[in-house]
């Protein structure tokens, strides 16, 4: 296949595979359009590629581009849909690929778009992180907006930080495998609760390509740290070199220095000595008992609802108003919030006694 702007190798390398559908060709017309519109923008991506291509870092070759693109694909029909965005936040442009499921499941994978483009060299060498995380509840009308966007403060979201030697889809595979044959792991049994629900969202986001195993570790061990005061991380120990510490000081391993695969199997092992426990913070879970700890970071995060408003939702909904009027009179950001606040489904320790 002869594509004008991208890698055929990468693509096929970091995309889920397409089924047969021409997702490729059609990815590469909607660049081409994007190329005219733009004044050369994916010319000059694939320019900053290929100027970049020796840099030591992957992450830093990223540049900002104001653009997203999404492709919607559904394979029972055979049908693709591929349309550029412009943009207001900053950032790397990023590919979207959208699969739409029975009962509204949509698992998206979220590819930085120079890592597909010409002039990046093989993107496949090296370590990858990915980041997975399972959105309850969904509502597709945010499924075009970055990963961390998704959070509204409820507990309908869950997320995993991961880092793989081999391939991230190859990676995703085996975790499905595992969740298929039944793991008690924190991440593959939300995921595998979570297939029995209506309206949800499994959103794969590449991170991180071309990492040596000392850049990859240490950067899960700082993504994983940004998580601990997150009770819904799936994460099971800390992330990198932490996490292989903490094994071998809880006598889970011989010795601190583990490849990869070692370290699955002593994960495997901590599960099954402790089949309830997530990310082992112990400081953490005891500020998590606090209520105005749980108050302060829930109300800290993008779009959480805060303890007046949600005050003001229940008594609205006592008053006999609408759900629309509701979402408008508080500025809720959708009627999902609200319905999930009048079925006292989520923010419950605003007014815990």
């Amino acid at each position: 296949m002869k594509l004008k702007f991208l890698d055929v190798r990468n693509c096929h390398g970091l995309l889920p595979p397409s089924s047969g559908l021409p997702v490729l060709r059609r990815l590469d017309e909607c660049l081409k359009k994007i190329n005219q519109n733009s004044v050369g923008a994916i010319d000059f991506l694939i320019k900053h590629n290929t100027k970049t291509v020796n840099s030591p870092e992957a992450s830093k070759r990223l540049t900002n581009s104001p653009f997203e693109i999404a492709q919607n694909t559904n394979i029972e029909r055979r049908d693709i849909h591929t349309q550029a965005i412009q943009r207001i936040w900053p950032g790397p442009a990023y590919l979207h690929r959208i699969q739409v499921y029975e009962h509204n499941i949509v698992w998206k994978t979220i590819v930085p778009l120079q890592f597909l483009l010409k002039g990046w060299g093989d993107a496949n060498k090296g370590y990858q992180g990915y980041i997975h995380t399972i959105t309850q509840n969904f509502d597709k009308k945010t499924g075009f907006t970055p990963w961390h966007d998704h959070i509204d403060g409820t507990s309908d979201t869950y997320n995993y930080v991961g880092i793989t030697g081999r391939n991230w889809l190859l990676r995703l595979k085996e975790h499905i495998g595992e969740i298929r044959r039944g793991s008690r792991k924190s991440f593959h049994k939300a995921w595998r609760e979570s297939m029995g629900l209506k309206n949800v969202n499994f959103c794969s986001h590449l991170w991180e390509v071309n990492q040596s195993y000392e850049e990859a570790m240490d950067w899960e061990e700082a993504i994983v740290d940004k998580f601990t005061d997150d009770p819904n991380v799936l994460n099971m120990i800390p992330g990198g070199f932490k996490g292989l510490r903490y094994l071998h000081k809880l006598g889970i391993t011989k010795k601190a220095a583990l490849s990869l695969e070692e370290r699955e199997i002593a994960i495997a092992e901590y599960t099954r000595q402790n089949p309830n426990k997530g990310i082992p913070n112990p400081f953490i879970s005891q500020l998590w008992e606090d209520d105005d700890f749980y108050i302060k970071v829930i109300e800290a995060r993008p779009k959480s609802l805060t303890r007046e408003q949600v005050a003001k939702i229940k008594e609205l909904h006592e008053l006999g108003r609408s759900v629309p009027e509701i979402v408008k009179d508080v500025d809720a950001l959708n009627e999902s919030q609200v319905k999930r606040v009048i079925d006292g489904k989520t923010y419950l320790r605003y007014f815990k006694k």
